[in-house]
């Protein structure tokens, strides 16, 4: 099933449309146009200063397969990703990272396999809306578990996986609660204050290997049938989740957030095996979350976060269970710097 012009067309026309939303919320205000206030009490706003960071990131593209039967385990697959080091700064609505390999830390491709891979992120946020843009891409993965009977990894070297998707969160009360002081540290929350929050998704994902998604000699040891044996698949997710957002602020400038994200998605799919193609949809179910720690105070910051649940999903394929799951753990430390500030003349002595 191709790729529809329009799921992309709509897919860009959101993103775009939240980012002209995100430009609003932050322009100067004007006579003759609305403003968005908040309350000082409970939120300083620092985003009109260049807020920058170093990072570290551990992302895994993690992805089970539960093929049907009572002797048959579920088959974890992995990615062979280091942890990664990266800068970021954050202006107004707009914000842009760039990271790289951690050179101090190495991945064992002999055990393993070597991943190549493909991360790049764009992220609008605004007081009341804000939205992520991602594009993934994965090569070359190892099976977890089941292990071979000596211990060592199945490797799929060939295997890739391929996502694009968006996320977007419309704050509902955005006066008291920020999101940006939580994630992205543009500002600061004063005090304890919590928000329902309205999340619309989209994701595409696809997988293939040109030699099976199951190795043919671990399908020999636990008797799968050919018939199960998938190439490829492919899989469109439409979702909204209404969850709930809450910041704990404690000794002045530290805080914790936790974000839960319940909710329902319409999820299209496609796969090869080797009796041809087969298409479907259904309804599913789905739970996402994110989680902060750290101190924020008027110039620096530091902290760490975890987000998971982000591209879940499941889907039944031949009575197989197949669900796809990234986890993201992020470090990082920072600080804020006044270089856009106007600065004003003082009028000479008359």
């Amino acid at each position: 099933m191709p790729v529809k012009k329009w799921v992309f067309g709509a897919f860009i026309l959101v993103f775009a449309a939240t980012a002209a939303t995100s430009v609003c919320q932050n322009e100067p205000a004007e006579a003759s146009k609305p403003v968005m206030r908040f309350d000082s009490a409970y939120i300083a706003d620092y985003t009109g200063e260049l807020t920058t960071r170093l990072f570290l990131l551990y992302q895994n593209a993690t992805f089970f397969l539960n093929p049907a039967g009572d002797n048959i385990p579920k088959i974890v697959y992995r990615p062979n990703v280091n942890i990664r080091t990266g800068i970021a700064g954050f202006w107004k609505w707009f914000g842009l990272g760039l990271s790289i390999d951690n050179p101090f830390y190495k991945t064992d491709q002999a055990a393993y396999g070597k991943t190549t891979t493909l991360d790049l992120r764009v992220n609008a946020f605004g007081r009341s809306v804000a939205g992520e843009l991602f594009m993934q891409q994965y090569r070359g993965y190892y099976i977890l578990t089941p292990e071979k009977p000596g211990g060592s990894h199945y490797k799929l070297p060939d295997m890739r996986t391929f996502s694009i998707g968006f996320s977007g969160y419309w704050i509902v009360h955005a006066n008291r609660f920020s999101i940006r002081a939580a994630f992205i540290q543009n500002e600061v929350q004063r005090r304890s204050a919590g928000s329902i929050i309205v999340r619309p998704s989209f994701l595409y994902y696809k997988i293939f290997s040109g030699h099976g998604i199951i190795p043919q000699a671990l399908a020999d040891t636990f008797g799968i049938p050919a018939v199960k044996q998938l190439v490829s698949g492919r899989f469109y997710s439409i979702g909204i989740s209404p969850g709930y957002a809450y910041t704990l602020v404690f000794l002045k400038n530290l805080y914790l957030t936790a974000a839960l994200f319940p909710g329902i998605a319409l999820q299209f799919s496609s796969f090869d095996n080797v009796t041809g193609r087969q298409s479907g949809y259904a309804w599913n179910v789905q739970l996402s979350g994110r989680f902060a720690v750290g101190y924020n105070s008027e110039k620096w910051f530091l902290g760490g976060s975890i987000q998971t649940g982000f591209n879940e999903v499941p889907v039944q394929v031949n009575n197989a269970l197949f669900s796809y799951d990234i986890a993201q753990f992020r470090f990082w430390g920072g600080m804020r710097f006044n270089m856009f500030r106007k600065k004003h003349r003082t009028s000479p002595l008359k």
